[in-house]
């Protein structure tokens, strides 16, 4: 990655720096990631390098989309995220230089419960989207804007449902949720939040005065439930978490069976992303949602 050098005096580093150490960094399924050190600073250095799922400008988009969630993220002050630096070009793909945060395991889930109620809470825009399409792992995330969050959702469904090519009762399942979504919501009013879109416990620690901070956001104006549901899907947050979030924003009725809706769109783009391995899962949550 010599090209980062190129790059290291537009990001605040001394003009004679020079790369003198790299440490790959391990737990990421999308990138590839690596602890780089010059002579006077740490970076967090993520690449993706092109294939056949991505080319070479959708990885520099992949990352163009992260920086700008990280910032917005960043502008609610509620919550720490890495200050995302530089995008830029690798010969075969593109890189993304953040703030180096030594990060230890997370151990105050009640205040990470708190501080991600308040990032939901903070006031936005009147319509649900984001000001560019970004990625849920390595598929894109439609965020047009919209004027109701059940169009948004009916989209990304769609969108990850067409991605999946169901066939016969798959396709017939999804072609029925997607008629009568709009039913699982009567009743609610529901306000654009701020959601990160992406937050498992491998994207969630805490710095070293054991403040949490989330990274890898795929960032949205949507319904704050549907953060929750990756978040439950995978487990490593304790009881203290949501009894302190819900302190904040209490559940409404229909909580449960919406979550199994947002579990869906995250279980089917593992389908997408992963393979078969996932198919039972979507066919058991259809089948529940639709009962």
């Amino acid at each position: 990655m010599a090209e980062i050098t190129k790059v290291l005096p537009h990001i605040g580093a001394a003009p004679d720096s020079r790369i003198t150490r790299m440490t790959p960094v391990s737990g990421g399924c999308i990138s590839t990631a690596h602890i780089v050190e010059t002579s006077d600073q740490k970076y967090f250095v993520k690449s993706h390098t092109a294939d056949s799922f991505m080319t070479k400008q959708m990885c520099k988009s992949m990352f163009e989309a992260e920086l700008h969630g990280l910032n917005a993220l960043r502008h609610t002050h509620t919550i720490r995220v890495p200050q995302p630096l530089r995008v830029g070009d690798l010969s075969s793909g593109a890189f993304l230089i953040l703030e180096y945060i030594p990060l230890t395991r997370l151990r105050d889930h009640r205040k990470l419960g708190h501080q991600l109620a308040n990032l939901h809470l903070f006031e936005g825009p009147s319509q649900f989207g984001f000001d560019t399409n970004n990625y849920i792992g390595s598929t894109m995330q439609p965020n047009g804007w919209h004027d109701t969050w059940v169009d948004l959702l009916q989209e990304r469904l769609q969108y990850q449902f067409d991605c999946a090519q169901f066939t016969g009762h798959m396709k017939n399942m999804a072609d029925k949720l997607i008629r009568r979504l709009t039913q699982f919501f009567k009743g609610l009013d529901i306000r654009p939040s701020l959601v990160h879109g992406d937050l498992w416990a491998g994207n969630c620690a805490a710095d070293s005065s054991g403040e949490p901070v989330v990274f890898d956001p795929a960032v949205y104006w949507g319904h704050h439930e549907a953060e929750l549901s990756i978040m439950r899907m995978f487990g490593g947050f304790t009881l203290d978490f949501y009894d302190a979030y819900h302190e904040r924003i209490p559940r409404a009725p229909g909580f449960e069976l919406r979550a199994q809706i947002y579990e869906l769109y995250h279980t089917v783009n593992h389908y997408n992303m992963f393979g078969s391995g996932y198919l039972d899962q979507c066919q058991r949550l259809l089948e529940r949602i639709l009962q």
